[in-house]
C-alpha cells in the first residue's frame, strides 16, 4: 500500500512539473511572437500562433507518422498565412540537406555547416485581374466585389528526387545575407541584384528572406518572391517582421512537436522496459533486444549494444546495431576496438563512462550493476559528425536500475534463465542444456561443454555435447575430477577439466549427473559460479523430467476422458509457462483450431480448462477442450456433468503429479528401477484412479448400508445387480453370485478391504467382467438414484470404473 501511494505521489509530482514546464513555455512563446512581430504585426502573429498550438495540441504524438503529418501541416499553414495577408505570389520553407524538420529527434544541426538548402512546401497566389470596359474603366464596379486570389498549398519534392528543388551556397545571395548574417532580407528588384538569378534567368520583382533560429543558430529559411505576381505587387521592409514572427512560430512548435514526440517514445520505451523487467519469461537475450531498438528509436543512425561481461575481461553481446558492432567474432567484442575499452573502464568504475570531442558526447557506456557488481554494460556510440544527446544518456541512466532485475549476476542470472527455459518446456530437455552448456562456456572461458548422467557403477552416459563424438558414453575414470566431484559433491578441477555435480534436491546423497568443462584454468571465484550454474541446471532438469513424465502419464487420462465424453473430438494437456500461458505438451484426437505440441495456445477463449491443482497451489498444467463441444454434451441429471468429469480427471492426475514426485530422479539407463518406472508411467492415471474412487466409496458408504444389504433378503432389486456385478469383479463364481440367496453370503464386513486388494494395473478375468457388465447394462444414473438411493449410485460408478479401466464396454 506504501509503494502504491509513493507512486501516486510520484505521478502527480510529475503532472504537476508537466503542467508548470508547459505553462512557463507558452509565456516564452508569446512573448518570443510579441517581439518579433513588433505591434504592427502582433495581432496576426498571435492568431497564427494560436492555430499552430492548437494542431500541436490535438496530436498525440505516437508514431513518427503522427509527427510527420503534423509537421508538414503546420509548414503549409504558415506558408499559406503568409502568402494570404503579403503581397508575396510564392512562400516555401526551406532547410539542410542532412537533417530535415521530419526528423524522429531534435538534434538538428546548424546550416552553416551545411552548404545546401532543400526547399520543403511552398505556396503559391495567383491573382485574378479584374476585366475593364474599352475606355480603360471597371465593368460594373458598383456591382463586383473584387475575386479572391488562388491559393494553392504544396510539398515539393523529397530531396532524393530528381525534381527537387534546391538552393546551393555559392548561387544567389541567400546564404551570405541570410544564413551567414542570421537576420532578414528584402530586395527590391532583383532584376537589377548581382548575382541573383531564378532558374538561371533574371526576373524582376521583389525577394524577401529570413532566418529559422533556433537558439542562435540558423536552422532553415522562409524565403518569398513576387516573381509571379500578375499586379506588380512588392513586398517591403517593414514586412520582415511578419516573416520573422511565422519562423519564430515555426521554430518554436517544431520542436515543442519533436520534444512531445521524443518524450512519447520515451514514456513508452520506459513502459515497455517495465513491463519486460517485471514479466517472469524475459530472457536477457530479450531485454538487450529491447535495450538495443530503444536506442534505435531515439538516435536512429548510431551503433549500440548490450554486453555482459566475465571474469576474464571479456564481453559477450547479446544484442547491437549499427556499423560499429558489424563482424563481431562469435558474439565477443574484439579486445583491440575502442569500444571495449570504454566498456572495460565502465566495469571498473561501475560509473558512467563517456568520450567527447568539444564537448559533445560521441561515446558513452552504462554499467547495469546487480548486488554491487557489473553485470553488463550498455554502449553507444553515435554517427560520424553527430553526437548522443543528454536526454539518451538520462534515459538509459534511469533504466539501468529497472533492467538489472533481469541482466542479473551470474549465479541468479542462471537460476532465472534456466528456470524459465525448464519451464517453456514440455519434456525435452535439449534446449535446456544448450543454455546450460553456453552459460557454463562463458563463465569458465571453457573450449568445450558435456552434460552426462550416471550410467552403471564406472561409466557416464551423454546427455549433451556441444561436439559430437562416436561414442555416448564415456569412462568415469578418463576424467579424474569425476571421481573427486561425485565423491565430495562439489566442484572439482584436475588441471584440465571442471566438473559440476547434479544433485537431486531431495536426495543430496550422491549426483545423478555431471557437467564436464574442459578448461586449462579455473579461479575460486569462477567455480562459486559454476556450482550455482550446477544447482541451477539441476532444478531446472527436475523440472523438465517431471513435464516429460506427466505428458507420458496423460496419455491414459485423455483416452479416458474422450471414451467417457465422446462428444469431445479432442483433448490436451499443457503446462503454465513462467507467466502463466499454457505450453501443448500432448494432444489426443483433433481440433478445429491449431493445437501444436511445444507451442504456446492459440485463441485461448475457444477451449475451457480445468487446472491440475490442489487448492490452494499453483497449477501443475491444464486439461483443454473445445469449449463448444463441451457445452454440447447433455447428461441427465444424476449423472455427472462435462465439467465434473473434467474436474475429476483433472484431481486425478493431481494426484499421478504428486506420484511422480515423490519418485527419485533417475536417469541412468542401466537401472532396472528406471526401466520399469518409465513401463509404469501409462498406468500412474488408472491406479491413481482407481484408489481415489475406491477410498472416496469406502469412506461416503460406511458398513452399515453393507450390513442392511447383506441381511436384507429381498433388497431392490437395482441394489442387487450393483453388489452381484461387484462380486464377479472381485473373481467370485457365477454360480455363488446369480443367485442373491447365495450372493449375499459373499458380502462381508471385508469387502472394502477387498475392493482395494484389486491390482487395477493387472488384467482381470475377462469372463468375469463381462457378467458383471450384463448385470448393470440396464441400469441409469437415474433409476438407481431414485429406487436405490446414493450409496448405490456410488457403487455403480464404481463398477463402471473398474469396467473402463479393463477395457471392457
Amino acid at each position: 500500500m506504501a509503494a502504491e501511494n509513493e507512486r501516486r505521489e510520484l505521478e502527480a509530482k510529475l503532472k504537476s512539473q508537466a503542467e508548470k514546464e508547459e505553462e512557463e513555455w507558452n509565456k516564452s512563446v508569446l512573448s518570443g511572437v510579441k517581439s518579433a512581430a513588433g505591434v504592427k504585426y502582433q495581432d496576426e502573429a498571435l492568431s497564427l500562433s494560436e492555430s499552430i498550438h492548437q494542431l500541436v495540441s490535438s496530436t498525440s504524438f505516437n508514431s513518427m507518422e503522427e509527427l510527420r503529418h503534423t509537421q508538414e501541416t503546420m509548414l503549409k499553414e504558415i506558408c499559406a498565412f503568409l502568402v494570404k495577408r503579403t503581397n508575396a505570389s510564392f512562400v516555401a520553407v526551406l532547410s539542410q540537406l542532412v537533417r530535415s524538420f521530419h526528423d524522429a529527434v531534435p538534434q538538428v544541426a546548424r546550416l552553416e555547416d551545411s552548404d545546401t538548402l532543400h526547399y520543403k512546401v511552398a505556396a503559391d497566389k495567383k491573382d485574378v485581374i479584374v476585366d475593364h470596359d474599352e475606355d480603360g474603366n471597371e465593368e460594373n464596379v458598383e456591382h463586383k466585389e473584387a475575386p479572391q486570389p488562388e491559393i494553392t498549398v504544396r510539398n515539393l519534392p523529397p530531396m532524393d528526387d530528381d525534381m527537387a528543388y534546391v538552393l546551393r551556397r555559392g548561387n544567389g545571395i541567400t546564404f551570405e545575407r541570410v544564413v551567414d548574417l542570421n537576420k532578414g532580407l528584402c530586395v527590391t528588384d532583383v532584376k537589377f541584384v548581382e548575382g541573383m538569378f531564378f532558374f538561371d534567368q533574371k526576373r524582376q520583382g521583389t525577394y524577401l528572406a529570413v532566418p529559422i533560429r533556433s537558439g542562435k543558430k540558423v536552422v532553415g529559411i522562409i524565403s518569398a518572391d513576387t516573381l509571379d505576381s500578375l499586379i506588380e505587387a512588392e513586398l517591403k521592409d517593414f514586412e520582415i517582421p511578419q516573416f520573422m514572427s511565422a519562423a519564430f512560430i515555426l521554430s518554436a512548435f517544431m520542436e515543442r512537436s519533436e520534444l512531445l514526440y521524443r518524450n512519447q517514445i520515451l514514456k513508452r520505451r520506459k513502459e515497455s522496459l517495465t513491463v519486460m523487467s517485471k514479466r517472469a519469461n524475459t530472457l536477457p537475450d530479450d531485454m538487450a533486444q529491447e535495450i538495443v531498438s530503444s536506442i534505435q528509436e531515439m538516435l536512429p543512425a548510431c551503433s549500440c549494444c548490450v554486453g555482459v561481461c566475465n571474469l576474464t575481461s571479456q564481453i559477450l553481446v547479446l544484442s547491437s546495431s549499427g556499423p560499429s558492432w558489424q563482424g563481431t567474432c562469435n558474439g565477443v567484442v574484439d579486445e583491440t576496438k575502442e569500444e571495449h575499452g570504454l566498456m572495460m573502464k565502465a566495469v571498473a568504475s561501475k560509473l558512467l563512462e563517456v568520450k567527447t570531442r568539444e564537448e559533445s558526447v560521441e561515446e558513452v557506456a552504462i554499467p547495469i550493476l546487480d548486488e554491487q557488481k557489473v553485470t553488463a554494460v550498455v554502449h553507444v556510440k553515435s554517427a560520424p559528425g553527430s553526437s548522443i544527446p543528454q536526454f539518451l544518456i538520462d534515459f538509459q541512466t534511469s533504466m539501468s536500475s529497472v533492467v538489472a532485475s533481469v541482466l542479473l549476476s551470474p549465479a541468479r542470472s542462471a537460476k532465472r534463465v534456466l528456470s524459465i527455459i525448464a519451464a517453456a518446456a514440455v519434456g525435452d530437455p535439449k534446449n535446456l542444456f544448450q543454455h546450460a552448456a553456453a552459460i557454463c562456456r562463458w563463465h569458465s572461458s571453457s573450449s568445450s561443454i558435456k552434460i552426462v548422467a550416471k550410467h552403471g557403477p564406472d561409466s557416464l552416459r551423454i546427455l549433451f555435447e556441444e561436439e559430437e563424438t562416436d561414442s555416448n558414453v564415456i569412462e568415469r575414470s578418463s576424467i579424474p575430477a569425476c571421481e573427486e566431484a561425485t565423491r565430495s559433491r562439489a566442484v572439482s578441477f584436475d588441471g584440465t577439466s571442471v566438473v559440476v555435480p547434479l544433485m537431486h534436491k531431495e536426495d543430496d546423497r550422491t549426483p545423478y549427473g555431471l557437467i564436464l568443462a574442459k578448461t586449462s584454468s579455473v579461479s575460486e571465484e569462477q567455480m562459486s559460479i559454476l556450482e550455482a550454474i550446477g544447482s541451477a541446471l539441476s532444478d531446472a532438469f527436475e523440472v523438465v523430467e517431471f513435464r516429460r513424465k506427466m505428458s507420458i502419464a496423460s496419455v491414459t487420462a485423455l483416452e479416458a476422458l474422450l471414451k467417457k465424453l465422446p462428444k469431445l473430438r479432442g483433448a490436451c494437456l499443457s503446462f503454465p509457462d513462467s507467466c502463466g500461458f499454457n505450453i501443448v505438451a500432448r494432444v489426443l484426437g483433433s481440433f478445429s483450431h491449431p493445437v501444436v505440441v511445444g507451442e504456446r495456445l492459440q485463441n485461448f477463449k475457444a477451449f475451457q480448462k480445468v487446472a491440475v491443482a490442489r487448492e490452494g497451489c499453483a497449477a501443475v498444467g491444464n486439461i483443454l477442450v473445445a469449449g463448444e463441444e463441451l457445452e454440447q454434451t447433455q447428461v441427465n441429471f444424476h449423472e455427472e456433468t462435462p465439467l465434473v468429469t473434467l474436474s475429476s480427471f483433472a484431481d486425478i492426475l493431481c494426484t499421478v503429479a504428486e506420484r511422480i514426485r515423490w519418485e527419485k530422479m533417475r536417469v541412468d539407463r542401466t537401472d532396472a528401477e528406471l526401466r520399469e518406472g518409465e513401463e509404469m508411467l501409462l498406468q500412474h492415471f488408472n491406479v491413481c484412479r482407481f484408489d481415489m474412487q475406491t477410498e472416496r466409496a469406502i469412506q461416503d458408504i460406511g458398513m452399515i448400508y453393507i450390513d442392511n444389504i447383506r441381511e436384507s433378503l429381498h433388497p431392490n432389486e437395482l441394489g442387487a445387480c450393483i453388489f452381484q456385478a461387484i462380486m464377479y469383479i472381485l473373481g467370485h463364481q457365477q454360480r455363488d453370485v446369480s443367485q442373491w440367496k447365495r450372493c449375499r453370503k459373499l458380502i462381508t464386513h471385508h469387502l472394502f478391504k477387498e475392493m482395494k486388494m484389486i491390482d487395477i494395473r493387472a488384467p482381470l478375468t475377462v469372463h468375469k467382467l463381462k457378467l458383471a457388465r450384463e448385470r448393470i447394462s440396464a441400469l441409469s444414473a437415474a433409476d438407481i438414484a431414485m429406487e436405490a438411493g446414493p450409496h448405490a449410485l456410488q457403487l455403480w460408478k464404481w463398477v463402471l470404473m473398474i469396467l473402463e479401466i479393463q477395457g471392457v464396454e
